[in-house]
């Protein structure tokens, strides 16, 4: 029997490799690239601050709240860009992550005196020593991230209720 060659259809062949990279990673690396969603007002509600990190650029009029994880490569490479920000409150909600070690990263930035340092270093990729200290507010994080429906980091919501997610 002769082989029929057949042209292949780009868009299917990317989206199956994406689907098998995402179940050998346990990541959703369809999602990575940057997406939009809104928040109603009962969700934006469900919004605290009382498990996260922040950095108030300018006069902090502005807030955002990016939900991130110390083992997602594009909330290590958002760093730099939330640092040219201007006039805004960043609130970090830190999750645990899937891994032993980004649990154990994910509790040393919650541990750290300065944490907004401490997530710098790792995001940078500078070794981190391992701390001990309650992590029960990744947990917290880690629910209100389900709550709100949030899938993939970095997710960043706007006071609106606007909701990007994936790198920018």
């Amino acid at each position: 029997m002769a082989q029929v060659n057949k042209p292949i259809n780009v868009k299917k062949l990317a989206a199956r490799v994406g689907v098998l990279v995402a179940a050998a990673f346990c990541v959703n690396l369809l999602l990575s690239p940057a997406t939009e969603t809104q928040l109603d007002a009962s969700a934006m509600s469900a919004i605290t601050t009382d498990a996260t990190f922040k950095t108030t650029l300018g006069n902090g009029s502005r807030a955002i709240h990016v939900f991130l994880s110390t083992e997602c490569p594009f909330c290590r490479q958002i760093e730099p860009e939330l640092d040219q920000l201007d006039n805004v409150t960043v609130y970090r909600h830190m999750l645990p992550g899937t891994t032993e070690s980004s649990r154990r990263l994910a509790v040393n930035v919650r541990c750290a005196d300065d944490r907004v340092k401490e997530w710098k270093e790792i995001a940078a990729g500078r070794p981190s020593s391992f701390a001990k200290c309650d992590g029960t507010a990744l947990e917290k994080n880690l629910l209100l991230a389900r709550r709100l429906e949030l899938t993939t980091t970095p997710s960043i919501v706007y006071k609106d209720g606007h909701v990007s997610t994936g790198m920018l």
